[in-house]
């Protein structure tokens, strides 16, 4: 039977405090709307705790290579989390799949017994991912959608302009026109609130200039 130089109660332990921790983490993420949720963390994190007591059992001398391949790992998994879009193209997802990589690494770090380590790291993931959904929620950053919208044969860009209005930070990203219909889209990238996107929505429907749009 394979069994820990530390106590098995220490060991489970180390792992609840990773179960707790990651959980209360994760289920915050998932009720922000963060595509990645209180699952995946929790396992990462548990996961990473687990080898982690393993490798020192196996290799108490020299845990370093073991735990190296488990960094390694995950960071596969990380990046599962970026997704490609577009046009125009952009790879979005970062902060997910460096956030998966760094819970994973709290998770080792608890199984090896480095308490406060473990704690700052924590408290340093929930710092980072504070400030961030702070951002976010107000626009700021590289926080930004893309909007697409379809104009007539006769639509203007000075009417696109018009209708964003001057509150938001826009960007032109890209303009084509369809050879066969003559409808032209235009993508643009916006910066924003929630509140103010939502402004932009209900200008864009009761100014009647668009055939349609669409927000990434």
């Amino acid at each position: 039977m394979l069994t820990l130089p530390i106590g098995a109660d220490l060991a489970l332990a180390r792992l609840g405090a990773a179960i707790v921790l990651s959980l209360i983490f994760g289920l915050v993420r998932q009720r922000s709307g963060k595509p990645i949720g209180f699952g995946t963390f929790t396992f990462v994190s548990v996961g990473a705790c687990a080898l982690a007591l393993v490798a020192v059992r196996l290799a108490p001398d020299a845990p370093l290579a073991l735990l190296g391949a488990i960094v390694t790992g995950i960071g596969f998994l990380g990046a599962g989390a970026l997704v490609r879009s577009g046009p125009p193209e952009r790879i979005s997802g970062f902060t997910s799949a460096a956030t998966i990589w760094i819970v994973a690494v709290f998770g080792l770090t608890i199984g090896v017994g480095e308490y406060l380590l473990a704690a700052l790291l924590y408290a340093a993931i929930w710092l980072v991912t504070s400030i961030d959904l702070f951002m976010e929620r107000r626009g700021r950053g590289v926080h930004r959608r893309l909007l697409t919208l379809t104009l007539d044969p006769e639509g203007s860009l000075a009417r696109v302009r018009e209708v964003l209005g001057p509150t938001l930070s826009t960007e032109l990203e890209s303009l084509a026109k369809d050879a066969d219909t003559g409808l032209r889209k235009v993508v643009v990238s916006v910066s924003g609130s929630p509140a103010q996107l939502e402004e932009l929505l209900g200008r864009i429907e009761s100014s009647g200039a668009f055939r349609g749009y669409q927000i990434d």
